[in-house]
């Protein structure tokens, strides 16, 4: 992204920040001090980070493991495949506490008897929002490893890595923290009740964290054609890997889909 400016100084250290179109909170690469960019009320959310357990070297041993086991793989994808790109970037994430009271009343019609039912809904969450408008992350499929947070610390990061600043402040993060449990929250009635007739939600946003998770991007080139990984650095898990379809017919799908059910 374009840079608006070349220089604005961390109000902690003095440091020179670099901020790009779009970002609202920027984090000091020496200091690890995150700062809200406009607004006039100070920015007082915590900020840490996910400690990373893979480094470079362990993020190639994960995408080889990845490609060398699993359903529907082609069977040469490890031996045929190169890695193309690989960068660890620290991503920026608002995680919210939140408590969640769902008071519904609704028909259950699987039974056939179209019985009458209502109650509550009580769910609590540790909801995590991703800071970035641009771009596209699986941010469903990421598990947050919040037992891997540490204080943000620049010396801690993965050497080589660079990290994201948000595009939104946590007021914004909060508003689509309220809106994405509220209809997660109805599609959870629909194991409790087949027709919702009444549905209310009450949401206590508790508390809230900002924070950056080591996060390995990848691409790799298998028959010409590029595919993506992403792995977290902090568990070890591929996030989301693409898949080439099988090239060898019948055959090799069912000899996938063996190695599959008997992990083998």
């Amino acid at each position: 992204m374009p840079e608006l400016v070349d220089s604005i100084s961390c109000p902690k250290c003095g440091g020179p920040l670099r901020l790009a179109t779009g970002e609202v909170i920027v984090t000091c690469p020496y200091c690890g001090t995150a700062s809200r960019i406009r607004g006039d009320k100070p920015f007082l959310l915590r900020h840490g980070m996910l400690a990373a357990r893979l480094d470079r070297a362990g993020a190639e041993a994960a995408i080889a493991g990845w490609m060398a086991g699993g359903v529907m793989k082609p069977d040469d994808l490890r031996k045929a495949s190169r890695v193309t790109s690989l960068e660890c970037v620290y991503v920026p994430f608002f995680v919210f506490e939140v408590d969640a009271t769902t008071s519904y009343a609704g028909v259950i019609t699987r039974t056939g008897t179209n019985e009458r039912r209502s109650g509550s809904l009580v769910r609590d969450y540790f909801w995590k929002i991703l800071g970035r408008r641009s771009g596209e992350f699986p941010t469903r499929e990421y598990k947050l490893p919040l037992a891997h947070k540490v204080p943000f610390d620049t010396a801690g990061m993965v050497p080589g890595s660079r990290f994201m600043n948000a595009e939104m402040d946590e007021e914004e993060a909060a508003r689509l923290v309220r809106e994405q449990v509220e209809a997660h929250q109805r599609e959870l009635l629909k194991d409790l009740v087949d027709v919702v007739e009444e549905a209310r939600t009450s949401i206590d946003v508790k508390d809230a964290e900002f924070l950056h998770a080591p996060i390995w991007f990848a691409t790799y080139a298998y028959r010409e054609t590029s595919y993506g990984l992403v792995i977290d650095a902090a568990s070890g898990e591929v996030v989301r890997g693409e898949i080439p379809p099988p090239t060898g017919g019948f055959g090799e799908f069912l000899r996938g889909a063996t190695r599959g059910l008997l992990g083998r």
